[in-house]
Formats: structure tokens, C-alpha cells, sequence
């Protein structure tokens, strides 16, 4: 059987977790990142962010190893019937404040592989989707099934108990005078081409002008491409973070809230009401979309990624 993956295999959930294990396995000490990028068929400047991956998963293995053994060293004293030196409480809470450290380090280091993650599946999906490599083949890579593993797999924020939710993690908001980057992905309120209709597309950003406040955005849907010009406050920037409800509440769009969101299988948003929030962080919204033939004058909930979910705005044509 062959091992080499290409690059667009990497991207997908399956083969990054075969990375970790590899990574976390015993060839991780026997083979450099260099050949184990090579052997997958990875682009060597990625070597750099899969090296921090992997030193920092290795760290993370060794903590759980010694706590595991600390763990087991106790049960084995109980189970011989003998009992731990008693403590005061001063020794107590200085395990404690030890405890208390080693977890806020291994906060940071959880933090550091989800980020190394993070620019790594970024960059193999930049890599295969890239405009370089055509407009038919970039069609073919912003397919629903794209759009939605991306979605699945964006990055979870991770923060301390007292950190605010950062911008554009789940539904937590820009702000009003944030300009998007080029590459990202956008909603885009546009009067489709050939139509007489105006809608809110999926697009990415191709430029931004600072003099006119305008973007210039290309369809992901249209062949070929399509470029629109659309004023900054007609774009919005999806999320680049996946909230956690059960840690952030706050920072997801509760129930009854009206939204705009994906509507399955399609590059466009629609007014919809959320019928169910995420449970949790792996979770999409259940979504309600607005339709006049049903009754009640919604349809019945679909799933929609925290990724495609975004704040109502109202425009004429909507």
C-alpha cells in the first residue's frame, strides 16, 4: 500500500490524526520531521511548524506519563495497605500551587499545538486551493465537502477563565472599523451577476481599497471567477475560531436569534433563527432558515457549522 498522501489528503481530519499518532509514536524519535514531511509528501516549509508540533505533543505525552505513574504509585500504596506520609497544610498547598502551575503550563502547551495546527492546515489548504493552480481546479477544492471539513476543523479558542473571547471566534464580534485580510474568507452582500437579485455570497477577499472602503472579493462559486466591489460595511468576516459553549456561552448566538447562515449545499447566506445553539464545541447550530411556504414561515432546523453562522444585518433586497 502507498504512504504518500498528497498535500489535499493531509488537509482532511483522518490523515491529521494519523500525523499525531505518528508524531506522538515511537518513529517520532527514530525519524526527523524533514523525512516524515518528505515520506507524506508535505511542502518542506511546513517542517518548521510540524517540528514545534511535535516537541510540544511529546512534552504533553511525558506530563500525562508522569502524572499516570504518580497515580499509580498511590493506588499501589493503598492497595498494600500502606498509607502516604501525613501532610501539613503548608506542604499541601505547596502541591497544590504545584499542581496549579503544571496545569497552566499544560494550558500553554495545548494552545501552542492547536496553533502549529492551526498555520499548518491553513497552509495545505492554501496550498491546493491557490488560484495558481486554476480556476477549475479552485472550483473543485470550494466544493461542499470542503467547505465543510473546513468548518469542522477550524481552530478552538482556548483561554484562561478571566480572558475575554477574542473577535471572530464563534459569534463574537469585530470591530465596526476592522478592515479583513486578503485570503479571508467573507459573506458579501452583492447584486449577483446576470441577475437582478441581491444575496449574501461566500467569497474571499482579493483586495481592499482604504480610499474608497471597498473590497474587491471573488465568488468561490462562480466559473470562472467572478470579482465583485463591495463596500466595507456589506462584508462580513467569517469566524476564524470555533467557540466552546460550555466554557464561553456568550460567545455563540442563543436561541431564537436571528442569524444569517450557509444554507446546505450552497455558497449562499440566508436569514434564518436559531433554533438550537451548539451543545458543545464539536456541535453546529440547528437553523431555522426564514421561508414563506412553510408554516409557521420557517423551515424546519439543519445543521449549520459555528463557521457560517454570522450576526443578521438587513439590507434592501434581503
Amino acid at each position: 500500500m502507498n504512504r504518500i498522501l498528497p498535500v489535499k489528503q493531509f488537509c482532511y481530519r483522518p490523515y491529521f490524526i494519523f500525523i499525531l499518532y505518528f508524531i506522538l509514536g515511537n518513529m517520532a524519535e527514530k525519524h526527523p520531521i524533514e523525512n516524515m514531511a518528505s515520506d507524506l509528501n508535505i511542502p518542506k516549509e511546513f517542517t518548521s511548524q510540524l517540528e514545534l508540533l511535535k516537541n510540544v505533543l511529546l512534552e504533553i505525552d511525558v506530563v500525562k506519563k508522569n502524572s499516570g505513574e504518580s497515580a499509580l504509585n498511590k493506588v499501589e500504596l493503598q492497595a498494600d495497605g500502606k498509607k502516604p506520609k501525613a501532610s501539613s497544610v503548608k506542604s499541601q498547598l505547596s502541591a497544590y500551587k504545584k499542581e496549579l502551575t503544571e496545569t497552566k503550563e499544560d494550558i500553554e502547551k495545548v494552545k501552542q499545538a492547536l496553533e502549529a495546527i492551526s498555520v499548518v492546515r491553513k497552509a495545505c489548504l492554501e496550498n491546493f486551493t491557490s488560484l495558481k493552480s486554476g480556476a477549475k481546479q479552485a472550483r473543485k477544492e470550494n466544493s461542499p465537502a470542503i467547505l465543510k471539513e473546513t468548518a469542522e476543523t477550524l481552530p478552538l479558542w482556548v483561554g484562561d477563565s478571566n480572558d475575554a473571547v477574542p473577535p471572530l471566534c464563534g459569534a463574537t464580534q469585530v470591530d465596526e472599523n476592522y478592515v479583513a485580510n486578503v485570503g479571508d474568507m467573507v459573506a458579501a452582500f452583492v447584486t449577483v451577476k446576470g441577475k437582478t437579485l441581491k444575496e449574501w455570497i461566500l467569497a474571499e477577499v482579493n483586495t481592499y481599497n482604504p480610499g474608497t472602503e471597498s473590497y474587491e472579493v471573488r465568488d468561490i462559486d462562480d466559473k470562472p471567477s467572478i470579482i465583485y466591489t463591495v463596500v466595507r460595511w456589506r462584508v462580513i468576516p467569517l469566524p476564524t475560531m470555533r467557540a466552546n459553549p460550555v466554557e464561553n456561552p456568550q460567545a455563540v448566538f442563543p436561541k431564537g436569534s436571528f442569524v444569517l447562515a450557509l444554507y446546505e449545499n450552497t455558497t449562499c447566506f440566508y436569514k434564518g433563527m436559531v433554533s438550537e445553539p451548539p451543545s458543545d464545541a464539536h456541535k453546529p447550530y440547528q437553523i431555522a432558515f426564514e421561508d414563506s411556504d412553510c408554516e409557521g414561515g420557517y423551515s424546519s432546523p439543519a445543521s449549520v457549522p459555528q463557521r457560517y453562522v454570522l450576526a443578521f444585518k438587513e439590507f434592501e433586497g434581503l
